[in-house]
C-alpha cells in the first residue's frame, strides 16, 4: 500500500488536523485530566513531553513497515483542542491493517465526538485502501468499547498488556 500522505479532515462538528510541534502547547491543557489516565496508565504529560512526542510522530517509526497518522480534533464552532485520533497503518499482505485510538477531553465526552472523530478518519483511511481496523481497549472502558462498537470493531479473545484487541471482521 502507498504511505497516504495525512491531510485535514472535517466531520459535521470536528476538524482533524494533522499533528504538528506547535499543538504541543494546546494539547497540555486537553491532557491535563488525570482521568483520562484511568484505563490506559501514565499521567498527563508536560510540555516538554508533548513536543517531543509530536516531533517523534512527525519523524515516524524506525521500522519502515508502519506508518504513523495522528490528528488533532478541533471543534468547527470556534472552540479549541478537544482531543486527538490516531492511527498506525501496516501493510500485511494484500490487506492493510490500521492499529487506531482516540482520546477527547473529558470536557467534550458522552457529545458523540470521539466516535465522529474516529468515523472520519476510518473513512479517509478506506479511501486510502486500509480494509482492516483494530484498537486495544481495556475490558472496562464501556465508553470506548461504544466508540469501538460504531465504528463495526468486535471483541477478540486476544489480550495485549491487559487490553482486549477489538478488530472489523473479516
Amino acid at each position: 500500500m502507498p504511505s497516504p500522505v495525512i491531510e485535514p479532515l472535517t466531520s459535521e462538528r470536528l476538524t482533524l488536523e494533522p499533528v504538528t510541534v506547535e499543538h504541543a502547547a494546546s494539547m497540555v491543557e486537553v491532557l491535563a485530566d488525570p482521568g483520562l489516565y484511568t484505563f490506559t496508565g501514565g499521567e498527563p504529560p508536560s510540555l516538554d513531553t508533548l513536543t517531543a512526542r509530536y516531533a517523534a510522530q512527525l519523524r515516524g517509526p524506525a521500522d519502515a513497515s508502519a506508518r504513523w497518522l495522528n490528528w488533532m480534533a478541533r471543534r468547527n464552532d470556534g472552540g479549541g483542542l478537544i482531543g486527538f485520533v490516531q492511527a498506525t497503518v501496516r501493510s500485511e499482505g494484500d490487506q492493510p491493517l490500521a492499529e487506531i485510538a482516540w482520546v477527547i477531553d473529558p470536557v467534550h465526552q458522552h457529545q458523540g465526538l470521539a466516535s465522529e472523530a474516529t468515523a472520519a478518519m476510518m473513512t479517509w483511511l478506506r479511501a486510502r485502501g486500509v480494509t482492516r481496523f483494530a484498537a486495544l481497549i481495556h475490558p472496562e472502558h464501556t465508553a470506548s468499547q461504544r466508540v469501538a462498537d460504531r465504528q463495526g470493531l468486535r471483541p477478540t479473545s486476544i489480550i495485549q498488556d491487559g487490553e482486549v484487541r477489538w478488530e472489523t471482521p473479516g
